[in-house]
C-alpha cells in the first residue's frame, strides 16, 4: 500500500483543506500522514544558522518522515503571489537534512492544493517550480478552493487515486 503524505503550511483554511483530503484518502483505505509544517516551528534557514546551531532535530525528523513516504499533497496558501515562507523554509531545511539535497522528493509523485482568498494560481505555480526543481513529478491536476468555490470531492478523490496509482513500485 502506498503511503500518502499531506504537508500543510497553514494553521487555518489550508489546514482544514488538508484534514479534508486526509479524510477522503482514509475513506479510500489509503494510509495517510498529515504533517503541519507550522507546528514544527523551524528557525529561519541560513548558512549561519546551520553553522552555529546545526540542523534542528525537527528538520531531521521531517526529512526522515518525507523519505519514508511515496507520494505527497502539498497544501499551502498563496502569500504575496508565491508560497508561504513556512513551506519554503521547511523545504530548505529538508534539503539540508538529507545526504543529497534532492533525496526527499526525487522521483516522488506530488499533488498541489491551496485554499485562497485572493486567487491561488500564482502560489500553485511557485510550488510547482520548487518541487519540480527538487526532482518531484507533479500531477497536472491541482486543487484550488476559495470561499466561494468549495472543494470538489470528485476532483480530490481523482488526485488521491492518481497519487496512489503513480507511486506504486
Amino acid at each position: 500500500m502506498s503511503k500518502i503524505g499531506i504537508l500543510v503550511a497553514s494553521s487555518n483554511n489550508n489546514l482544514k483543506l488538508g484534514l479534508k483530503l486526509k479524510e477522503l484518502a482514509n475513506g479510500l483505505n489509503h494510509e495517510v500522514e498529515l504533517i503541519n509544517l507550522v507546528d514544527l516551528r523551524l528557525p529561519l534557514y541560513s548558512t549561519i544558522e546551520e553553522q552555529e546551531n546545526g540542523i534542528p532535530e525537527s528538520a531531521l525528523d521531517l526529512a526522515t518522515k518525507i523519505l519514508e513516504l511515496n507520494a505527497f499533497i502539498i497544501v499551502a496558501p498563496e502569500y504575496n503571489g508565491v508560497m508561504p515562507p513556512v513551506l519554503n523554509n521547511a523545504m530548505a531545511w529538508t534539503s539540508r537534512a538529507t545526504k543529497d539535497w534532492r533525496d526527499a522528493f526525487n522521483e516522488k509523485i506530488v499533488g498541489l492544493a491551496t485554499h485562497s482568498g485572493g486567487g491561488g494560481t500564482k502560489g500553485l505555480q511557485a510550488m510547482r517550480i520548487m518541487f519540480q526543481h527538487l526532482g518531484a513529478n507533479i500531477l497536472a491536476r491541482e486543487i484550488l478552493t476559495t470561499y466561494e468555490k468549495p472543494l470538489n470531492e470528485e476532483s480530490a478523490i481523482s488526485m488521491i487515486n492518481s497519487l496512489v496509482k503513480l507511486s506504486k513500485v
